[in-house]
Parts: C-alpha cells; structure tokens; sequence
C-alpha cells in the first residue's frame, strides 16, 4: 500500500467548549453580574435548545470550570446563604483583576478561532451542495 494517501483532515482549529465556558463565565463577572453554577448551566443549556445538536453542558463540567478559573486566580468565590431563613448556600463568583486582564487579552484570539472553524465547515458544506 502506498504511503502517500490523499486524507481529508479535519481542521486543527475545532472548537473547544471549555474554553467557550471559561470565556462566558470571565465575561459576564466583567460586566458585574452574580454567577453562580446553576444559572450558568441555565443561560448554556436555555441559548441552546434550538440547536440541531445538542450542545455538551453538565453542571459538572461547569463547576469544573469554575473551579479551574479559581485556580488560576481569575476568579474568587464566596459562599451565600441565610441560616436564619434556613435558606441553602450557594457559591458565587468575582472576577479577579487578572482574570478581567486574561479575559481581555485572549478573547478575541478564541472567537477568530470559532470563525475561522466556521468559515472552513462553510466551504466544505458548500463542496457538497
């Protein structure tokens, strides 16, 4: 067998899902708003219903992010919650000022990403068509 096969490969620059969580997340504790994992899981799982795929969110993989931007200091959490009113705790999130500078400095990068992935499934869909 020849070694030298004609292959389709499919283009190196698929989208990463985590890093589209991770983006979303350092976003939306930029503009000031309170997050927290359920109504993260909420916004993804609500903006994605229509979709023809469904789109591969769990509360674990979002507490997994949340606790990976943690790590890495771009976020600090607290925990929330009125004894008193026997009301359950719940975890939420700041940004960090390093997370708002990470955020800054490689969104951008990851959406020319997404384009770029799309412009390629474009023309491959428009090969076929």
């Amino acid at each position: 067998m020849s070694g030298n096969r004609n292959r389709l490969v499919a283009p190196r620059n698929t989208v990463n899902t985590k890093m589209l969580y991770s983006f979303y997340i350092l976003k939306e504790l930029s503009k000031g708003e309170t997050v927290f994992g359920n109504k993260i899981l909420e916004v993804f799982r609500e903006k994605f219903q229509s979709t023809n795929l469904p789109f591969p969110v769990s509360s674990s993989t979002i507490y997994e992010t949340l606790y990976d931007l943690e790590i890495k200091g771009y976020v600090i959490s607290e925990w929330v919650g009125n004894e008193v009113l026997n009301k359950r705790s719940k975890k939420i999130y700041h940004i960090t000022d390093e997370g708002i500078q990470y955020y800054k400095m490689h969104v951008a990068d990851y959406v020319d990403n997404l384009k770029k992935t799309k412009n390629t499934i474009d023309v491959m869909i428009n090969m076929l068509i």
